[in-house]
């Protein structure tokens, strides 16, 4: 059987993920100029004219008559209607 080891110096953490994990907390600030108190009022502001807010769009509702042709010729009801004709041709 093989020898099989799971330690930390196995993995190749910056491999996986980026060299982004590996950063240290003030190079990662200054790499990607943030700060760590957030977002300014202004910026908040200024990012939700530029993107818009942070939401995902709701589909428009189904109508009620889209359930009911979708329950009525799903496979299991259209064997049961079929059957129920049948029934009564014979």
């Amino acid at each position: 059987m093989a020898n099989v080891k799971n330690s930390k110096d196995d993995v190749n953490v910056e491999k996986l993920y980026g060299k982004e994990c590996t950063l240290s907390k003030e190079d990662f600030i200054k790499t990607y100029n943030i700060s760590e108190n957030g977002l300014s009022s202004n910026e908040a502001e200024n990012r939700i004219h530029k993107y818009g807010l942070n939401e995902i769009s709701q589909a428009k509702p189904k109508k009620w008559y889209n359930y009911l042709f979708e329950s009525l010729f799903s496979p299991f009801n259209s064997i049961l209607m079929r059957n129920c004709f049948n029934s009564f041709l014979y």
